[in-house]
């Protein structure tokens, strides 16, 4: 089952020819009144403003790598909400392809701590983070996050969003009948159900049981669908 999980963890990717890859966490949170959020974004000591992410270790999907990565970034244990989509660039004196998925999370537990390889965090609504944040590529898969976010609570997205750029154009795949959505959907449950068989086997029932929560409501939200 393991070695299925991670072929279908792939094959989310898009490209085949990726030197490195890496995943993380679009992490928000909704301000009651009038439903609009904030985003969370870490500072890396003398270098960005980006997200959380890092690399996929040996035998990890990605889905795992990015609950494992924000944890140990920012402290918190986070509830996946859905696949955003990819971020592609050149590492290592641009010799080097480099894909970053990013899903869509929320906090549940934990808290955050300065750490060597982040030593602030900053919850900002949109406008902040386009200002704040270092690179274009993270602007944009920010507008992908931002377009995910406004359809599922059906509402308009800022003026200046920029829903042109490849990332906003592959989360408007979640709103149509596209086989591709489907099939990323399941892939994203089986790396779930992995997850908490990890945590379950180490002993930590209470996550094992949020996870598979988690894979209950999608399943039900998909069936409303």
């Amino acid at each position: 089952m393991k070695e299925q999980i991670q072929e279908s963890s792939s094959s989310i990717s898009s490209s085949s020819d990726i030197d490195v890859y890496a995943a993380g966490g679009l992490i928000y949170r909704e301000i009651s009144e009038d439903k609009s959020l904030e985003i969370l974004i870490i500072h890396r000591p003398d270098r960005d403003w980006s997200f959380p992410k890092g690399k996929q270790d040996q035998g990890e999907t990605l889905l795992q790598t990015a609950i494992r990565e924000v944890e140990e970034e920012t402290g918190f244990t986070c509830s996946i909400e859905d696949l955003i989509g990819h971020v592609n660039y050149l590492v290592s004196d641009k010799k080097l392809k480099k894909e970053v998925t990013y899903w869509a999370m929320t906090v549940e537990t934990g808290e955050f701590k300065p750490n060597s390889e982040v030593d602030t965090i900053r919850w900002v609504n949109y406008e902040e983070a386009k200002k704040l944040l270092t690179w274009d590529r993270d602007k944009e898969i920010l507008d992908s996050l931002i377009v995910w976010y406004s359809q599922r609570n059906q509402q308009k997205p800022p003026e200046n969003l920029n829903t042109q750029n490849e990332y906003t154009s592959r989360s408007n795949m979640h709103t149509t009948d596209n086989p591709d959505s489907d099939l990323e959907r399941i892939e994203s449950n089986l790396a779930l159900i992995e997850a908490a068989m990890d945590k379950a086997a180490d002993g930590d029932l209470e996550a094992a049981e949020d996870l598979m929560s988690q894979v209950k409501s999608k399943a039900k939200e998909s069936s409303l669908q």
